[in-house]
């Protein structure tokens, strides 16, 4: 479970291989220590450039265990007003083997946010997709009264899938304000806004969205 947010469901979670080679979360018992702190906006390394999110609040927490092997950075945007957009995305890095958090399936990721506990999900089909980090898996989704986009992406340094190599798993979300529809090519451009600081979009890639 993922470090950042309060550690429920510690078991191995593993659902299929996806972009690499299939990788489980730590087992109980097993998270590392480390340290824990907030990320000011400007020296967060997440990207998310969909327009609707321009005027939108960001807060940001980054995790390192002592060793240095596992960091994760998680970062979470809403919107004022009517509006009501939220998003998150979460980033887990290890320099050997799986990371804290690997998840193997995007519907896993309602399982990692506070603000979708209690809510049960309707998954729609697996589809896959590229945005400028790579390959990306995602799902549209209905969650409460609001319509999302969740999304994975999972590589390593290696073209060799290793037990040893370095991996990073980025997974997130994206939901409409309640009661907003969600079209699937409006989605798709929803996750091709994703980035990292050093590696983000060129221009944001959503155009505007029907009610």
């Amino acid at each position: 479970m993922r470090w950042i947010f309060l550690q429920i469901n510690r078991l191995c979670v593993c659902v299929g291989v996806f972009l690499t080679a299939a990788a489980c979360q730590m087992g109980p018992g097993v998270d590392p220590s480390g340290q824990l702190a907030w990320v000011g906006k400007k020296q967060s390394r997440l990207i998310f450039r969909a327009p609707a999110l321009v005027q939108s609040s960001q807060k940001a927490q980054r995790f390192t265990d002592q060793s240095g092997r596992f960091v994760e950075e998680s970062s979470e945007w809403k919107t004022n007003g009517t509006e009501n957009t939220i998003a998150g995305i979460l980033v887990s890095e290890s320099s050997a083997g799986p990371p804290i958090t690997d998840t193997q399936d995007p519907q896993e990721v309602t399982q990692l946010w506070p603000v979708f506990r209690n809510l049960t999900p309707t998954f729609g089909l697996l589809k896959r997709s590229k945005n400028v980090l790579g390959p990306v898996l995602w799902r549209r989704a209905s969650i409460g009264t609001r319509a999302c986009v969740l999304f994975l992406q999972r590589w390593s340094t290696t073209r060799t899938p290793m037990p040893s190599a370095p991996v990073t798993n980025l997974s997130g979300y994206y939901c409409r304000p309640p009661g907003a529809v969600f079209p699937p090519e409006i989605a798709e451009n929803v996750i091709k806004s994703i980035g990292f600081r050093h590696n983000a979009p060129d221009t944001p890639h959503l155009p505007t969205t029907p009610k």
